[in-house]
């Protein structure tokens, strides 16, 4: 019995020590989950070829909430996940500042993307519509769903007693320039507009780079529509896929086309289908 009291003792160590172990395991609270997104097809969409001449895959869709509705029913609300988030995003935001607000966008594109019939772009997952917010004769903050059209004075014209609201179409700007995940490239606005809200940024002292990069990204379309009566924002390529998103519509004259953007062209044309004749009523 004396020579195997070691061995009994070193069994008898063993058996606490691992129910001691299995004790606090169980105790242990159980380990994180790594953190899902709530839409798995973020890491899959891809932007393919540019604005203009473009498709989409693993597109996300912007759905209608309290602080944000949808103003057609075409299914032309899907885009890059970093679009949509934005969108939602500066909803909530303006919702929170200001009660009651409510964000009506337009058309973003299409589940897979490709031509949009009344846009010469929309074909990649970067770029919404937007409708303007308005102040009614009351004073009251309105979010009409129609685009309505803002003359000198910042008068409606489908509706004289609208004014444009500028408190509350500045945070609409400042919002997506200053997003935490989404890189606003353009936000295409009438001239006047754009100047209207300028103004107001700078009476209310914001904080100069905002200023400077709204004002870089704020501008009027050099062709089609001047967008007086609603903000066309496109946000940039994503990260990673240089190869395949191009950023800007392409110069029709390939001898005018950078070096470096015709070699992102040659990489992704194969994958946009063909284009049949395009309808250009907006942008």
């Amino acid at each position: 019995m004396r020579r195997k009291l070691p061995t009994l003792v070193l069994a008898l160590s063993v058996t606490v020590t691992a129910g001691s172990a299995a004790r606090e395991s169980a105790m242990a609270p159980a380990p994180k989950r790594a953190a899902i997104g709530r839409r798995p097809t973020a890491l899959l969409a891809r932007s393919i070829g540019s604005p203009t001449a473009g498709k989409l895959e693993g597109a996300v869709a912007l759905e209608a909430s309290r602080e944000l509705r949808l103003r057609f029913s075409n299914g032309a609300h899907y885009g890059l996940p970093a679009l949509v988030g934005m969108l939602e995003r500066s909803a909530k935001r303006l919702a929170a500042r200001f009660a009651g607000l409510t964000l009506h966008v337009g058309d973003l594109s299409r589940r897979d993307g490709g031509e949009l019939p009344g846009h010469r772009s929309h074909e990649s997952g970067r770029d919404a519509d937007v409708a303007f917010l308005f102040v009614g004769a009351d004073g009251e903050s309105v979010s009409p769903a129609e685009f309505m059209t803002v003359d000198g004075r910042g008068v409606a014209l489908e509706n004289r007693s609208y004014r444009f609201d500028d408190a509350r179409n500045w945070a609409l700007i400042e919002a997506w320039v200053t997003d935490p995940a989404a890189r606003v490239e353009h936000i295409f606005v009438a001239d006047r507009v754009r100047a209207r809200l300028l103004a107001y940024a700078r009476t209310k002292g914001t904080y100069l780079p905002v200023l400077h990069r709204a004002a870089m990204a704020m501008k009027q379309p050099s062709r089609g529509q001047v967008h007086d009566d609603h903000f066309h924002v496109r946000i940039a390529c994503p990260s990673g896929q240089t190869r395949t998103c191009i950023s800007a519509p392409l110069p029709a004259d390939p001898a005018v086309q950078p070096a470096s953007i015709r070699r992102v062209f040659s990489s992704s044309r194969a994958l946009v289908k063909h284009k049949k004749e395009r309808e250009t009523g907006r942008r």
